[in-house]
């Protein structure tokens, strides 16, 4: 008999419990899984642009250390699972917040929230 299997939905809530409260390592392997059933489609590219439309900023944040870290050659528990793109090309990382036109309050959450990652971090 088959289980349910896991969605956007649940990967989103996982990712954003286990980054919230520091479990890093725990949100990558899980951020790496959802995008290895197609849930998070946009997370990389080959061309070095990171896509984070519709994503929670949980997730997008998880996107963001895991492209650069990944960019910058660090390596991780997980390695292997998302290299190929980020670790071979060459130039700028493009990263694709989006207006804000999906939030709730039509603001801009993601740049904000991304902003304050990279300045921190």
């Amino acid at each position: 008999q088959r289980g349910l299997e896991p969605d956007i939905i649940t990967y989103s809530a996982l990712i954003s419990a286990c980054e919230t409260s520091g479990r890093l390592s725990e949100a990558r392997a899980l951020l790496f899984e959802a995008c290895s059933r197609g849930c998070f489609s946009n997370v990389h590219s080959v061309r070095g642009v990171l896509d984070l439309h519709e994503l929670s900023v949980p997730v997008a944040r998880m996107a963001v250390r895991s492209a650069l870290d990944e960019r910058l050659g660090r390596k991780s528990e997980e390695e292997g699972q998302f290299r190929g793109s980020w670790s071979t090309s060459k130039g700028d990382v493009v990263i694709i917040t989006g207006r804000g036109k999906h939030s709730e309050d039509g603001d801009a959450v993601l740049r904000p929230a991304l902003l304050a990652l990279l300045k921190d971090e």
